[in-house]
């Protein structure tokens, strides 16, 4: 569900583009939204109530903030700035693959680190199998130059910030769902508000613009986070990053259904390996094969 919806970014973010507001305004003003919306939904529930939803160990206030203010600086800050950044030195296609690619890596080795899971040999072919089929449907072409080595960095910090945000997640003992989604929007737009400010500029205001801003807030912001930490409840971060990877799946799907862009043979052969690096990872085949063998 979090691919699904995370794949709707694009879609919005077309429009508001031609309308005048650059990724920075983008992601500034989708944050702050989600943080208003999910603030006005919880506005009568006590904050100890909200505390005690938030994590699954005793601790104080002022820590479980500080353990979220880092999720965030790693999970919407450093995502949203060094994504918006490697744009500006290729093509989105190029930077979508090697932030995805980094995503899924870094969740895999962090969780290693930090977590201590293991990593087998189906883990390493699924997340290879579904990073080689994201590079297939986006045709990801990479030259040798300058801005390309520039895109390269600013992606693999963005994807790599991603990573670590999963694996904390875990680490922290955070408890996936709307009361954490709401405070990680909180210090996501303070954080976003920087980039923003640094490059404010007067922007047309209109219901369409609204209503995009609004719509980014729920379902890839709001619902989005939400999907991803609660899976993160159930899942590890390696598996659920490398299942996320079906995003483009569902952003092709989306495309094809919204904006009329028909897609080629490439997307096909790529939703199979992205498709079979879920099934490894998540030892789906294990499942299945067991009940073959029961039968």
């Amino acid at each position: 569900m979090a691919a699904a919806l995370n794949a709707s970014i694009g879609v919005f973010s077309k429009v508001l583009l031609q309308y005048g507001l650059n990724p920075q305004d983008i992601a500034f003003f989708k944050t702050l939204a989600a943080f208003l919306i999910l603030s006005l939904m919880l506005i009568n529930k006590p904050f100890a109530k909200q505390k005690s939803a938030m994590i699954k160990v005793e601790s104080n206030w002022q820590t479980i903030l500080l353990k979220i203010a880092l999720c965030a600086l790693l999970g919407i800050f450093v995502l949203f700035f060094f994504e918006t950044t490697a744009y500006q030195y290729g093509f989105a296609s190029n930077v979508v693959v090697v932030l995805m690619a980094s995503a899924s890596v870094a969740a895999l080795l962090f969780g290693k680190i930090l977590l201590n899971e293991n990593i087998n040999i189906a883990a390493i072919l699924g997340t290879l199998s579904a990073i080689a089929g994201i590079f297939v449907i986006s045709g990801a072409n990479f030259n040798a130059s300058g801005n390309t080595v520039k895109m390269l960095i600013n992606a693999i910090l963005a994807g790599s910030g991603y990573g670590i945000f999963s694996v904390l997640v875990k680490k922290f003992y955070l408890n996936g769902g709307i009361y954490l989604t709401r405070i990680l929007m909180l210090f996501g737009s303070v954080y976003l508000f920087v980039p923003f400010i640094l490059n404010n500029h007067a922007i047309d205001w209109n219901l369409i613009i609204i209503a995009n801003i609004l719509a980014l807030a729920i379902l890839p912001t709001i619902l989005g986070f939400y999907c991803t930490t609660k899976a993160l409840n159930y899942l590890t971060a390696a598996k659920v990053q490398v299942t996320e990877l079906s995003e483009p799946i569902f952003a092709t799907t989306m495309a094809w259904v919204f904006l009329s862009e028909l897609p080629n043979i490439n997307f096909f052969i790529g939703a199979i390996f992205i498709i079979l690096g879920i099934v490894l990872i998540n030892q789906i085949h294990k499942t299945l094969f067991n009940k073959l063998l029961a039968k």
